[in-house]
């Protein structure tokens, strides 16, 4: 019974040596990773999605743009390889999991100097954020391992916003008519109409018989007798004008 409890700790013990070490020329090397990271580069076959590749060197490109390097550290290039893909087991059957390694090969000698393997598993299986979860996944493993910095995200500076009563399909103003300057006419000028005297009744004029001619007008009966003319009959008795 002792011996069989003490293979299963030797084993556990093991087990999380070999998951918690990394190996360098065949000896384990302490952490943190404090290494000068010049660049990175992501590589995968075909079979891995290209947004997750573009995913990973987005994000670590940024953390090491973003990491100050420490003074007299060795400068290396790290190299991301995406390894397989697959899903877990049990209560994450259905998420995506993947393997890769990740190894720094020193820029002065061309030689590796670092390298490891992870397992990572993707928190989501939503269609539309599982490539770039599983991306951050894999970066925030990589910005552990060399000690790199978190990019600050960019603060986005929104314009003031701003009422309007105007709809959304409203028309467009219309421009103002442009009314063309009339020709001038050239006319003469009209002479000035004295106003007409005002009208006098007849009763107010005074008038003697000898200066005009006098009639009667009727309706119905006879004709009237017309006086004579003295200047054509001889025999007419009125008086001349």
């Amino acid at each position: 019974m002792f011996a069989r409890f003490f293979k299963l700790g030797f084993a556990l013990l093991l087990f999380g040596a070999l998951a918690s070490c990394t190996l360098t020329n065949g000896r384990p090397i302490t952490r943190p990773l404090s290494y000068h990271v010049r660049d990175v580069t992501v590589i995968a076959d075909a079979t891995v999605p290209t947004r997750i590749m573009a995913g990973v060197d987005r994000r670590v490109s940024a953390a090491i743009a973003a990491t100050r390097p420490p003074a007299g550290a060795e400068r290396v290039v790290v190299l991301v390889r995406i390894e397989r893909l697959g899903f877990g087991f049990n209560a994450r059957r259905k998420l995506q999991t993947a393997r890769f390694s990740v190894t720094a090969v020193s820029v002065e000698t061309g030689q590796p100097v670092a390298t490891g393997s992870f397992l990572v598993n993707n928190p989501t299986n939503d269609p539309m954020m599982a490539e770039e979860s599983l991306a951050e996944e894999i970066a925030s493993r990589v910005r552990f391992a060399f000690s790199l910095a978190s990019p600050s995200l960019r603060k986005v500076v929104r314009p003031p916003r701003t009422q309007s009563t105007r709809l959304k399909t409203a028309l467009a103003p219309e421009a103002p008519a442009v009314v063309a300057p009339a020709a001038a006419i050239l006319t003469e000028p009209v002479p000035a109409v004295p106003p007409a005297s005002p009208a006098i009744p007849a009763g107010a004029i005074e008038t003697n018989i000898e200066e005009g001619a006098s009639g009667v007008v009727k309706l119905g009966g006879a004709a009237p007798i017309v006086p004579c003319d003295p200047a054509n009959d001889a025999n007419c008795t009125a008086p001349k004008p």
